[in-house]
């Protein structure tokens, strides 16, 4: 738990020094910590909206472009989140036991809460 500590304070100074200094060059060893949210979808209280496909959008342009608009990585998870008959990849997590949410992983705190605002026009509550 202290090395786990020292580590967490260390990358703090590391990416303070990055704020301040752009041409300040992290340790090679250097792993910028993630950080993540999940939005859960509200598919019980809207059984007829296709939330998956309005996050989704047509071939995935919609997720593309808040990705890139976030600088956040998108991703369906939960229960129904894989068609049925798709193949799985045993190394990944899906994460099947828990209800239908989007998670959203980024290198900034800031940036993964502008992914988590809401941006359909409805009143849907996510």
């Amino acid at each position: 738990r202290y090395r786990e500590r020292l580590l967490d304070n260390r990358n703090r100074v590391v990416e303070e020094l990055m704020k301040e200094d752009p041409t300040f060059k992290p340790p090679a060893d250097y792993r910028p910590k993630k950080y993540w949210k999940k939005v859960y979808i509200p598919q019980d209280a809207f059984p007829t909206y296709n939330f998956i496909g309005l996050i989704i959008g047509p071939r995935g342009n919609t997720q593309k472009r808040m990705q890139k608009e976030t600088n956040t990585k998108i991703a369906i998870r939960g229960r129904g989140s894989v068609k049925e008959g798709a193949s799985r990849d045993p190394k990944y997590d899906y994460g099947e036991d828990e209800e239908l949410h989007v998670l959203i992983t980024g290198e900034r705190q800031d940036d993964v809460s502008a992914g988590a605002r809401c941006h359909c026009k409805h009143t849907c509550g996510c």
